[in-house]
C-alpha cells in the first residue's frame, strides 16, 4: 500500500511539471527536456558501465548538448542548418581521444559512447522540431504524443493485468502482453478521434496513425530498455523517482517513438 502511494504521488507530479513545462512557454518546455536528456544519460552512463564498458561520458553530454541546443537554435532560426556542420568533426574527436585512453575493449567502448546520443539526444532534437513543426512553438504538438503515450502506457497496462495471456517477448519482459498491446493501441486511436475533433492541427487519419506510431515505438522502446537493464543486471535504471525508478524508465517507450512520428510528418507528409 505504502508502494502504491509513494508511486502514484511520484506519478501525478511528475505529470504536473511535464504538463506546465509543456504549456507554460517554449522555453520551459526546452529546459524541461534538456534536464530530461541530462538525467536519462548520468542513469545510461551507469548502466553502461555496469557491463564492463568505460563510454566517455564528457563526450556523450558534450554531443547530446549540441545536438539538442543545435536543434533548437536552427528551429528558431538563429543559427542556419548549414550550421551544424561545425560539430561533425567533433564526433570523430572522440575516436582520438579513446586511442589515447589506453583503456581495453576500443571498440566497446566507442560504441558505448556513442549509443545514448543516438538513443536520447536524437529523439528529443527531433521532438524539439516536432513541437515547432508550424514554424513557431505549437504546444499540441508536444502534448498529443506526451498523452498518446500515457494513454498507451496506462490502458495496455490495465488490459495486460486483467486478460493478457499471449507474452509479446516473454524472454525480455514476462509481463508485457498483446492483448495489452491492442488494448492501449484502441485506447491510443480513441484519443486520436477526440484530438481530432478539437485540434484541427490534423485529420482524424492522421491522428490516428500518429497514435499507432506511438504505440508500437512505445513497446519495443520498452523491450529495449529492459535488454539493457538486464545485460547491466538492473531491475531499475535509476533511483531518483520513487516508486518509479529512474528517468530513463520513465522516458524509454516515449523516446522510441518520436523518431517514427518525426519521420511520418516531416518525410511522408
Amino acid at each position: 500500500m505504502k508502494n502504491f502511494v509513494q508511486r502514484s504521488l511520484t506519478g501525478f507530479l511528475f505529470a504536473i511539471v511535464t504538463l506546465i513545462s509543456i504549456l507554460w512557454h517554449e522555453v520551459t518546455f526546452t529546459l524541461f527536456y534538456g534536464v530530461v536528456m541530462l538525467l536519462i544519460l548520468i542513469e545510461y552512463h551507469h548502466m553502461l558501465r555496469k557491463v564492463h564498458g568505460h563510454p566517455l561520458m564528457a563526450w556523450q553530454i558534450i554531443l547530446s548538448i549540441l545536438m539538442y541546443v543545435g536543434g533548437w537554435l536552427v528551429v528558431n532560426k538563429v543559427i542556419p542548418f548549414s550550421a551544424l556542420a561545425l560539430t561533425i568533426p567533433l564526433f570523430f574527436l572522440v575516436f582520438i581521444t579513446e586511442l589515447y585512453r589506453r583503456k581495453r575493449r576500443i571498440a566497446q567502448n566507442l560504441s558505448m559512447t556513442f549509443l545514448p546520443v543516438i538513443h536520447v539526444a536524437l529523439p528529443l532534437a527531433l521532438l524539439v522540431a516536432i513541437g515547432y513543426l508550424s514554424g513557431e512553438y505549437d504546444y499540441r504538438m508536444i502534448l498529443s504524443i506526451v498523452l498518446f503515450t500515457w494513454t498507451f502506457d496506462t490502458f495496455a497496462y490495465i488490459v495486460g493485468v486483467l486478460i493478457g495471456k499471449n507474452r509479446i517477448a516473454p524472454k525480455i519482459s514476462p509481463k508485457k502482453s498483446w492483448e495489452g498491446f491492442i488494448g492501449g493501441l484502441v485506447a491510443s486511436a480513441g484519443l486520436a478521434l477526440v484530438l481530432s475533433h478539437y485540434w484541427a492541427v490534423f485529420d482524424p487519419v492522421k491522428w490516428i496513425v500518429i497514435s499507432v506510431l506511438i504505440s508500437i515505438g512505445a513497446t519495443f522502446g520498452d523491450l529495449v530498455e529492459s535488454v539493457l537493464k538486464r545485460a547491466a543486471g538492473m531491475k531499475d535504471s535509476g533511483r531518483i523517482l520513487p516508486g518509479h525508478g529512474g528517468v530513463f524508465d520513465r522516458f524509454d517507450g516515449f523516446l522510441f517513438a518520436i523518431p517514427f512520428v518525426f519521420s511520418y510528418l516531416y518525410l511522408l507528409n
